[in-house]
C-alpha cells in the first residue's frame, strides 16, 4: 500500500469514527446495515454510490451497524449505540462475500473495505469512490440470483433513498459521464463572425484585462478567451458559451436564450404584457434589474412620531431581485428551448427556470440552507465569466444574499418549488412586503375616500374603509369578492368600475363581470347618466 493510500484510508477512518460518535442520520452518501445479509440492498447502495448523483467525494456503507427505527418516537435512520458490530474472527469472512457481492456492479468500481473498532466491537466500512468509467449498472446475474433478486438499474442516491434513475435523472447521469456540457461544446453552425467583436472587447474592459489583449484582432482575441474551436467536420466553430456571451441575440442561435419579465398591465383589464431581453446573457441580467428597478420596485419611508429614525420599506428588495433574476439566467440550462420567465403579480414574483438545480443542491437545499460551498455549476465558463464581471460576488453565495435582503427588509422567505423529485423546473417564489402592502392598500382606501395617505402613521393600522350603514346579507349566493363591491357602493355609489378594481385588487373584467351578475341577480340598479354611471342598491 503506497503512503498516499494510507494517508487516504487513515482519513476515511477518521471520519467514519466521527460520524458513528456524532450518531450521523443516514443521507444521500452515508449508509448502515446490521449485517453483510442484506444483499439487495447493499449491491444497490453501492452501485449508487459510484454514480454519484448527488457529486459527493465518497460514499460510506457502515456493516455492523445498525440504524434505529423506533416508531414511538419517530427516530430512524441514526446508528444505535453500541453497535451491533461483527466478531473479529468473522472479518476476512464477510469481506469475501462482499467482494463477490460488488462483482454484480459493472463496469468494475473502485472501493476501499476497512475494518474498525468502536465501543469495543468491530465493523467495516465500505467505502465507494465515485467513479468516471461509469454509469455503473447491476447485473442480470445478480436478478437471477435467489439470494439477491436485485432488477438490473443504474442506482442512484436521492437524499436517503436508494432508487432507479426515472427518465430525467437517467439522462442527465448519462450526460454526466459522456462529460458532455452544453455551453461547453460547439454550436453547430455558428462561426467567429456571429460574435460581436465589440461586445467582447466590452468584457475584456470590464472584467481589467490587459491593453495587449484588449487590442488583439478579433480571431486572436476569440481563441485567447478559448470562444472558438475547429470543428471535426471541419472550419472554426463559436461554443455556445460564446454564442450566449458574445452574440447580438443568442437566441437566433441558442432558442429560449432569453428572459421574459411578464406582469399585469396598468390597465385594469386580464390582460399581462410582456418585455423580452435577448442581447448576451450578461447584458440581459443587467437590463433585468434595471428594469425592475425602474418600472416595478417601489418604496415607503415609514416614520413615528415617537422615533427620530426612518425606515425604508421596499415592496420587493432590489437586491433580491437581482440575485434570484442572475441566478435563473446562469443556472439555466441551454440546451433546452424554454426562457426564463420571471412573472410580476400585485402580491408576489416568481421566477421560473426550466431545469433542477444540480446535485447536491436540492430544491430542499434552496427552502433550508443559505450557502453552497459544494454547489456545482452547469454552465462552468459562464459562471466564471459572470464572477469577473461581478454579477455574482462568489460562488454558491447568491441565495443567501437574496434571504438576507428579505429579511432585512422585514420580507417572507423564498419559497422554492416544487415539493417533489420528478418535476423538471425551479420556482422562486417571493412575496410582497406585508407591511409595503398595508400601507398601499390604506393609501389606495385613502383616494377612494377622496383624502391624503400619511405615511407618518403606523402602518400596523388597518385601513379603515367600511362603511357605516352596512346592507344586510342581500343573498347567500353573493361571494366575498362582490360582497365588498356592494360595501363600495353603499359608500360611494358614483365610484367608477376602475377604483373598484384597484381598491379590491383585481382586473377591471372581474369586477365587469361581477356587476353584470349582481344587476341580473336584482342586487343592484345602474343608473347610467351621462356624467357617468350611478349604482343603487335593491331593498
Amino acid at each position: 500500500m503506497k503512503g498516499d493510500e494510507s494517508m487516504n484510508i487513515e482519513s476515511i477512518k477518521i471520519m467514519a469514527h466521527e460520524l458513528l460518535e456524532q450518531q450521523h442520520i443516514e443521507n444521500d452518501y452515508i449508509e448502515y446495515k446490521k449485517s453483510e445479509k442484506f444483499k439487495d440492498n447493499i449491491l444497490k447502495t453501492v452501485c449508487a454510490f459510484a454514480n454519484n448523483y448527488m457529486n459527493r467525494e465518497i460514499g460510506l456503507l457502515f456493516i455492523g451497524v445498525e440504524e434505529v427505527d423506533d416508531k414511538e418516537s419517530g427516530t430512524k435512520a441514526v446508528p444505535v449505540r453500541p453497535i451491533s458490530g461483527i466478531d473479529m474472527d468473522k472479518i476476512e469472512a464477510v469481506e469475501n462475500r462482499l467482494k463477490n457481492l460488488l462483482s454484480n456492479i459493472h463496469p468494475k468500481l473502485s472501493y476501499h473495505l476497512i475494518s474498525d473498532v468502536i465501543d469495543e466491537k468491530y465493523y467495516i466500512i465500505l467505502a465507494v469512490e465515485p467513479g468516471s468509467n461509469g454509469p455503473f449498472i447491476t447485473s442480470e446475474k445478480a436478478e437471477n440470483d435467489k439470494n439477491i433478486s436485485l432488477k438490473p438499474a443504474r442506482y442512484i442516491r436521492v437524499s436517503r433513498d436508494t432508487v432507479a434513475p426515472n427518465v430525467m435523472q437517467e439522462f442527465e447521469l448519462l450526460k454526466k459521464f459522456a462529460g458532455y456540457t452544453f455551453s461547453s461544446s460547439l454550436h453547430e453552425t455558428a462561426t467567429l463572425d456571429d460574435l460581436n467583436y465589440e461586445y467582447m472587447r466590452e468584457y475584456l474592459i470590464a472584467t481589467g484585462a490587459g491593453k495587449d489583449i484588449r487590442e488583439l484582432s478579433k480571431r486572436d482575441m476569440a481563441k485567447s478567451m478559448g470562444l472558438i474551436s475547429e470543428s471535426e467536420f471541419g472550419g472554426i466553430r463559436a461554443k455556445n458559451f460564446a454564442i450566449l456571451m458574445f452574440a447580438d441575440r443568442p437566441e437566433a442561435f441558442i432558442k429560449g436564450a432569453h428572459v421574459e419579465i411578464i406582469r399585469e398591465t396598468e390597465d385594469g383589464t386580464d390582460k399581462m404584457e410582456s418585455k423580452i431581453f435577448d442581447g448576451p446573457i450578461w447584458i440581459q441580467a443587467k437590463q433585468v434589474s434595471k428594469y425592475f428597478e425602474d418600472n416595478i420596485m417601489a418604496s415607503y419611508t415609514v416614520r413615528k412620531d415617537d422615533v427620530i429614525e426612518h425606515k425604508i420599506i421596499y415592496n420587493w428588495p432590489l437586491s433580491a431581485f437581482e440575485e434570484l433574476a442572475t441566478n435563473c439566467i446562469l443556472h439555466k440550462e441551454y440546451s433546452e428551448p424554454y426562457y426564463v420567465g420571471i412573472y410580476v403579480y400585485p402580491d408576489r414574483i416568481t421566477f421560473i427556470n426550466h431545469n433542477r438545480p444540480v446535485p447536491p443542491v436540492t430544491i430542499d437545499d434552496l427552502n433550508k440552507k443559505t450557502s453552497f460551498d459544494d454547489r456545482k455549476y452547469i454552465n462552468p465558463e459562464i459562471k466564471d465569466m459572470f464572477f469577473s464581471l461581478h454579477l455574482i460576488e462568489s460562488y454558491g453565495s447568491g441565495v443567501r444574499r437574496a434571504k438576507n435582503a428579505l429579511r432585512q427588509n422585514g420580507s417572507k422567505p423564498i419559497e422554492y418549488l416544487p415539493d417533489n423529485d420528478t418535476d423538471n423546473y425551479t420556482n422562486a417564489i417571493i412575496d410582497i412586503n406585508e407591511e409595503y402592502k398595508a400601507i398601499h392598500d390604506k393609501e389606495i382606501g385613502n383616494k377612494i375616500n377622496g383624502g391624503q395617505s400619511n405615511l407618518k402613521n403606523e402602518p400596523q393600522n388597518e385601513p379603515q374603509n367600511e362603511p357605516q350603514n352596512e346592507p344586510k346579507n342581500i343573498n347567500n349566493k353573493v361571494t366575498n369578492r362582490k360582497n365588498k363591491i356592494i360595501k363600495l357602493i353603499t359608500k360611494d355609489n358614483s365610484m367608477s368600475k376602475e377604483m373598484m378594481a384597484e381598491y379590491i385588487g383585481c382586473s377591471l373584467s372581474t369586477i365587469k363581470r361581477d356587476l353584470k351578475e349582481l344587476q341580473k341577480d336584482g342586487i343592484i340598479v345602474s343608473n347610467n347618466i351621462r356624467i357617468g354611471e350611478k349604482w343603487t342598491i335593491k331593498s
